[in-house]
């Protein structure tokens, strides 16, 4: 009995314990809390190049699946950034390393675009592109796998972290289902190449979408054309600008038309030497798309079309008619739209051809640097409806140009030159071709905005 009294003793001391000593809290219902600021820099600004072409069939051209890099494109660059920073460079990668984290992160800080002049086998053309930011989500306008030509998806991953990559596909049927559009692996560091022809057999017209989970991703769609034995040349698709009511591609510098019409004329196969146009629409809703064409003067008097493209779908347009001389593409829709543009390069029975993407708009200061061989074209464009004025900044040397309302400029730079260029008020929109003995390629003006800043940070 003396036991269990005490036990009874025990346990009410216990419980009285837990309940003086235990801690209090208060708390009101509807209580926020506070987030903290902090400030966070910038990630370093990396750039990824597409590296050598890819020959389909690998060193000897018949191993189906093999895909062999030849050559060596040659990057052009400019880096100017504060004395703590540093450029590394490997590889098809540069890297601004600023432990500071005091570098405005842009294209004056750092820009890079490749060249290569292609020749292996039937494979020969000029590809150029400028060299990417990663990201997570990349749309590509462009490519081809009907008889005679080859696309390839190239997909690099320049992180420390694996990247699974999933990919949507529309057609001008619309989307594209099927097995193994989703789950592709590209290692950190490495690169993975996927034929689209796998997924998009003899198919003329489409529009690819990369999206990456993990380590982000650069992509490029390359394609290949080959008529018998002979090339019809090689350029690299590059991402496109985002989706919006009105596109704008400048750089439209139609070469050698009569040589062109003629090889048309004769045979079938080049058919496709005539300049597209071709429109994406994203979404549920169909879209009414119309496309002006502008010459920049009066002997190059441009078209205008008019287009219904259903929604989820893809559009080839195309722009018969025009003579050699300098366009522009300003393509509205009633619906935010993605587009692109294919031209050639015909002298006699030479034929090489190039995809320009859609133009992002720059507001502000922009820097490139003019590829190191060729000839080097750059198509400003002025699609409002006020004249600009933008100032052209060299190494010794400072212009000053206006362009009308919709209007264009077409400025030549000589190999290697740093270039920045700084509009008035409203956005310009740009795309550099480069000639290399007839043979053609091109890509858009990039600013690479890569900013930190201040971030909100609530624990719960």
């Amino acid at each position: 009995m003396i036991k269990k009294l005490l036990g009874l003793v025990v346990v009410a001391g216990a419980v009285f314990g837990l309940v003086w000593f235990a801690p209090h809290f208060s708390l009101t219902v509807g209580d926020v809390p506070q987030a903290s600021s902090l400030r966070v820099k910038a990630q370093d600004l990396t750039l990824v190049c597409a590296g050598g072409a890819y020959q389909p069939g690998g060193t000897n051209g018949t191993s189906v699946g093999d895909f062999n890099s030849v050559g060596s494109p040659t990057v052009s660059s400019t880096f100017d950034g504060p004395a703590s920073t540093s450029l590394i460079s490997k590889g098809d990668q540069l890297t601004v390393a600023d432990p500071a984290g005091v570098a405005t992160q842009n294209s004056m800080l750092l820009n890079a675009n490749q060249v290569q002049s292609v020749s292996a086998g039937s494979m020969a053309g000029v590809t150029a592109t400028a060299c990417q930011r990663p990201a997570s989500s990349l749309w590509l306008i462009g490519g081809d796998t009907t008889t005679g030509s080859e696309s390839l998806l190239i997909l690099k991953n320049p992180t420390k972290v694996d990247s699974t990559v999933s990919l949507e596909l529309y057609s001008s049927s619309g989307k594209v289902t099927g097995s193994g559009l989703s789950g592709i692996s590209v290692a950190a560091g490495k690169s993975t190449i996927v034929p689209l022809a796998g997924f998009l057999p003899k198919t003329q017209s489409f529009a690819t979408h990369v999206i990456s989970r993990g380590g982000l991703i650069s992509a490029w769609v390359q394609q290949v054309t080959i008529r018998g034995l002979a090339s019809g040349g090689v350029d690299y698709v590059s991402p496109a600008a985002p989706f919006a009511t009105t596109q704008v591609i400048p750089g439209l510098f139609i070469r050698g038309s009569a040589d062109a019409g003629k090889l048309e004329a004769a045979s079938p196969d080049y058919a496709d030497l005539v300049p597209t146009l071709r429109v994406f629409v994203p979404g549920d809703k169909s879209a009414t798309v119309t496309a002006q064409i502008l010459g920049a003067t009066a002997k190059t008097f441009g078209t205008v079309v008019r287009q219904t493209v259903p929604a989820g779908s893809t559009a080839d347009i195309a722009l018969p008619g025009l003579a050699d001389g300098d366009y522009v593409a300003v393509v509205t829709s009633d619906v935010a739209i993605g587009a692109s543009a294919r031209i050639n390069r015909v002298a006699a029975k030479k034929v090489d051809f190039a995809w320009l993407s859609s133009a992002a708009p720059q507001s502000s200061s922009v820097a490139f640097t003019a590829p190191n061989a060729g000839i080097s074209e750059l198509g400003v464009a002025n699609p409002s409806n006020a004249a600009i004025t933008v100032e052209v900044s060299q190494a010794n040397s400072d212009s000053k140009f206006k362009i009308a309302a919709q209007g264009q400029l077409t400025l030549k730079f000589a190999p290697g030159a740093k270039v920045k260029l700084t509009p008035s008020g409203r956005a310009i929109y740009g795309n550099l071709l480069v000639d290399v003995s007839g043979g053609i390629g091109a890509f858009g003006l990039l600013d690479y905005q890569n900013a930190g800043g201040q971030v909100a940070v609530m624990v719960r």
